[in-house]
């Protein structure tokens, strides 16, 4: 008896030949750059036809901007859980501050992208406290009853420390030390143990205005 015929992997339902592509397009970054990132190569890493992604995108600008939104979603998860289990401020502050830093090592070439000058701000958002992952960093920094003006001054101030290291060890000076994680996560304890918050000194409204 002959074998029967296999299941084409582009018959999927309810989504998951579009997950099927994002990981595909995610493996493709990964092994190649996004150079390299094209709907025909997902495809072809999918094992699905060249034309199935364009039931799913339009475009390559397309497959990427759903790859920035699942990069912030997934760092938005990931930042909301590191706060599980720590009881003062000081403490959450620096545990989404590590969570940032070590997701942006795991995740170099997504990280890239969702950090692209074009891809906006959460402060240009209309209410930046639903905005993913700066949600989380709101939240937390509400937690030290700041003044309110003061309060996008030093999101953007903690923000700009965390985001410094992690693109020092992404693409700068720092790179070589990416080859060992556990090295990263005790740096990235030690430069978010220095953060504090009981005395900010810059007015938002002179970054915000």
């Amino acid at each position: 008896m002959p074998p029967k015929p296999t299941k084409r992997p582009d018959t999927y339902h309810h989504g998951n030949l579009r997950l099927a592509l994002l990981e595909a397009a995610r493996t493709v970054m990964e092994e190649a750059g996004i150079e390299a990132l094209t709907l025909r190569e997902v495809a072809r890493r999918a094992g699905v036809s060249s034309g199935a992604p364009y039931h799913h995108f339009k475009d390559k600008a397309d497959l990427i901007q759903e790859l920035v939104s699942h990069g912030f979603q997934s760092l938005d998860r990931a930042s909301h859980n590191a706060l599980q289990g720590k009881t003062t401020p000081h403490e959450k502050l620096q545990a989404i501050g590590v969570t940032y830093v070590m997701y942006a090592v795991q995740h170099p070439d997504e990280f890239r992208l969702m950090f692209r000058p074009e891809m906006g701000s959460p402060l240009e958002d209309e209410n930046p406290t639903c905005t993913p992952v700066f949600r989380v960093l709101l939240e937390v920094i509400n937690e030290f009853h700041l003044e309110e003006r003061d309060r996008d001054t030093v999101a953007i101030s903690v923000w700009s420390l965390v985001h410094g290291l992690a693109s020092l060890l992404v693409d700068g000076p720092l790179h070589a030390m990416t080859a060992d994680l556990e090295t990263v996560h005790t740096l990235a304890l030690q430069v978010t143990s220095a953060i504090d918050l009981t005395a900010p000194n810059v007015n938002s409204e002179t970054i915000t205005s």
